[in-house]
């Protein structure tokens, strides 16, 4: 019976099932947004919402159709929704069986009306939008729990929401020259772990730990390293940031083409070996969730010895404080010698003479007769 199906036939079918599932949902969510009613639409997000949320059991295994329930739905109105429950659910089953799941569903964020403007709405002014100098505009504020997330599959709606407040407008020319053939990105990657290897005319010191750090890391790491700054380079001369409106140490730079862009990093990681150690390192949310054991002791010890510097630090300064007004209170005081009002009583006999100080006689070679008024010189003495 195997001899008799047509694999290529089915595995054709099966691509064209999959295509359809990845573009079917996009498609129209982004037609329903730009002419369906507020009222339709509004249900379609609920039902997806409900689906992802139940997509999964708690076991880790996915849930068919027919044993999620949408009770936001009535029997009577199941028929009007019965093909766009089908297409979300091929779409959700589609994204999490090939690991994308939570991003792509991000992405749908672009197709919910007005959830920019509502998750941005909540946020403090210096928290909304990039700027160089917004450290000097933080201010404190309200901290108490709000419960604006309801869900995780609302999480990421609004993650992907507030990603795109931080696409940057760009020129055609600016990205005319980032298509590139794979040749040609090979040549891009080879010339960035040159650069990254790079151990001339470096400005960090010869015997820093970070410039030891990248001594070790091997041609294939570092290719690993320099494909992913590629990417990012192209995404962020399109404007994509990747960054959260919040995020701190960033600022995003114009420039006129990729080549622009891609010759800066070159030099930038070719002469700072530092910002090539940095490329190894993982976020802090990596650190902080995977061993937080660890870094709760590595904070607190960093504390106590911070605390001790700055307690070294003031007795230090302190003792030289002192020391100072020691020295300042001898330059004022002087020599106890008795004050006169001007020279000339200095000079006169009914001012008492200045106290001299004792003087401990001076044991000399030469010795002084008893009997004779001048001292004895010694034998051969030239006198």
């Amino acid at each position: 019976m195997a001899d008799n199906i047509d694999f290529e036939a089915l595995i054709e079918s099966r691509i064209e099932m999959a295509i359809s599932a990845v573009q079917d949902l996009p498609q129209i969510l982004e037609e329903a947004a730009e002419n369906s009613s507020v009222a339709l639409l509004d249900m379609w997000w609920k039902i997806l919402i409900h689906m992802y949320n139940n997509l999964v059991t708690p076991t880790g295994t996915l849930r068919f159709l027919d044993e999620i329930e949408f009770p936001m739905v009535s029997n009577q109105d199941r028929p009007r929704y019965s093909d766009f429950i089908k297409v979300a659910h091929r779409w959700l089953v589609s994204m999490h069986c090939a690991g994308v799941g939570e991003q792509a569903f991000a992405n749908l964020a672009q197709y919910k009306p007005k959830l920019t403007a509502q998750v941005l709405e909540v946020l403090a002014p210096h928290e909304r939008e990039q700027c160089e100098h917004r450290c000097n505009k933080r201010k404190a504020v309200d901290q108490v729990y709000p419960g604006h997330i309801k869900s995780e599959a609302e999480f990421w709606l609004r993650k992907g929401a507030l990603m795109t407040t931080t696409v940057y407008e760009t020129e055609d020319s600016e990205v005319a020259d980032i298509f590139h053939t794979e040749e040609k990105k090979v040549v891009y990657v080879k010339g960035l772990v040159e650069a990254m290897a790079n151990m001339t005319d470096i400005a960090d010191r010869a015997n820093h730990h970070q410039v030891e750090a990248v001594k070790a890391i091997s041609g294939s790491v570092l290719e690993e390293l320099a494909w992913e700054v590629y990417v990012y380079a192209r995404e962020a001369q399109q404007g994509r940031t990747r960054v959260l409106p919040w995020n701190t140490n960033f600022t995003w730079r114009s420039y006129p083409t990729f080549n622009d862009r891609w010759a800066d990093i070159v030099d930038c990681l070719k002469e700072c070996k530092s910002a090539v150690a940095n490329l190894l390192q993982a976020t802090y949310i990596q650190r902080y969730t995977c061993d937080p054991y660890r870094e709760h002791t590595r904070k607190v010890g960093q504390k106590r010895n911070n605390d001790t510097k700055a307690a070294k630090a003031a007795a230090n300064a302190r003792d030289a404080q002192q020391l100072h007004e020691i020295q300042g209170a001898s330059a004022v005081t002087g020599p106890a010698f008795p004050a006169v009002a001007n020279a000339a009583e200095a000079m006169s006999p009914n001012v008492a003479p200045a106290v001299v100080p004792e003087v401990s006689p001076i044991t000399s070679p030469f010795a002084t007769s008893i009997n004779e008024n001048f001292t004895t010189a010694p034998p051969n003495s030239p006198i």
